[in-house]
């Protein structure tokens, strides 16, 4: 049996248990430090993978010391190489809210040069403590023959799974919610929106919103005929590349039209410089950066100096940059939409999608979704 099919073995044998409905006694050990893992598995999901992937190894490999998660460790082996070729593509296809871009093995809590002992591990940069015990715990006790590595397995992909359904769940309660019969207008939609933005940890919502409207623009506006709306961009720094949040592509692929999307910071002088810096030496014509930010800039003098500053950059390259509120911009671009229930229901499809890929989105904010588009519906 080979590396994937062992994780496809017991991914199967999980499902099995949970579908029959039968408590397995997995020793405590397991169950505890597991569930610490796993219920906080948004801010750690490469201790999760890096974890199965060291699972993967122990059973193939019993002999192997698999705290030792490097080659330049004596008797180590790279848990790195071992997690891009088969874990990673397995959390892509079964867990794909859970799965890193290329390899558990870029953070700073999995990557650096530090074995995975109790002692030496105090010096992960994990900085949930709890986490840290527990991720050290599991090795440990793995080492120490005190736990099956197939049944350590198996555990997590229980409770991985039955995480997935939880999801699965919201998600289909909120794609009926969206279908609803009341009339909307461009006010109510506002609203619905800057009261979804009000939610803590908000600021993938945004990106969202405006990605939904230019996917209603390209069927309406002429400026984005023979134009290509980019995939939606992951949100955090250590994965972005590219230009912008949101990106128009020419037939030829080169870029037309970037969006950059700030929440809650101003728009200053420094942010409209990294624009111009990005355009340089490319065909962009056009550059928003909007904000969430309620006045939008940090001052009048600056609004004021960015203003001139835009119509120079205008002159000097034909650059267009427009620096706007998202709250102002949604409702110009929603006047070109005829009909703001297929605006609605595009922005809950991506939620639900972003949702079900990335952890940025989380189930809060479903829910929190749910039940705006809940009050919305006619008596």
């Amino acid at each position: 049996m080979n590396l994937t099919e062992i994780l496809d073995e017991s991914l199967a044998r999980a499902i099995t248990v949970i579908q029959s409905k039968k408590e397995i006694d997995f020793p405590d050990s397991i169950r505890s430090d597991v569930d610490t893992l796993i219920n906080k598995i948004d801010k750690n999901k490469s201790l999760v993978s890096a974890l199965v992937t060291s699972l993967v190894k122990k059973i193939t490999d019993p002999k192997q010391d698999i705290r030792l998660h490097r080659t330049d460790f004596r008797g180590g082996y790279s848990a790195r190489s071992l997690d891009t070729s088969v874990t990673a593509p397995f959390f892509k296809k079964y867990f794909p809210k859970y799965a890193n871009k290329e390899s558990a093995f870029l953070t700073l809590a999995t990557r650096e040069k530090i074995k995975w002992t109790k002692r030496d591990g105090q010096n992960l940069k994990i900085r949930d403590a709890q986490v840290k015990k527990s991720f050290l715990a599991l090795f440990d006790a793995l080492e120490n023959r005190q736990i099956k590595p197939k049944e350590c397995l198996i555990y997590i992909f229980i409770k991985l799974h039955l995480l997935s359904q939880q999801h699965q769940m919201v998600f289909d309660e909120t794609i009926e919610s969206a279908d609803f019969s009341e009339i909307l207008n461009i006010n109510m939609v506002l609203k619905m929106l800057e009261r979804h933005f009000g939610s803590k940890l908000s600021s993938r919502l945004p990106v969202i919103a405006i990605y939904s409207v230019y996917q209603q623009l390209f069927k309406v506006v002429k400026r984005y005929e023979g134009k290509k709306l980019g995939q939606l961009n992951v949100h955090t720094s250590s994965d972005k590349h590219g230009f912008g949040d949101i990106e128009v592509w020419n037939a030829d692929g080169t870029p037309f039209e970037m969006v950059e999307i700030k929440h809650n910071i101003p728009i200053d002088r420094n942010l409209i410089f990294d624009l111009v810096k990005k355009s340089q030496n490319t065909t962009i014509q056009r550059y928003y950066i909007l904000t969430t930010y309620k006045e939008n800039f940090p001052s009048k003098d600056e609004e004021e100096y960015i203003s001139k500053f835009i119509l120079k950059i205008k002159k000097d390259s034909g650059l267009e940059i427009i620096a706007n509120g998202i709250s102002p911009s949604l409702k110009y671009y929603l006047r070109f939409i005829d009909n703001y229930k297929n605006f609605v229901k595009a922005y809950t499809n991506n939620l639900i999608e972003d949702a079900k890929n990335s952890t940025e989105v989380k189930e809060f904010h479903i829910t929190e979704w749910q039940e705006i588009l809940k009050k919305h519906h006619l008596e």
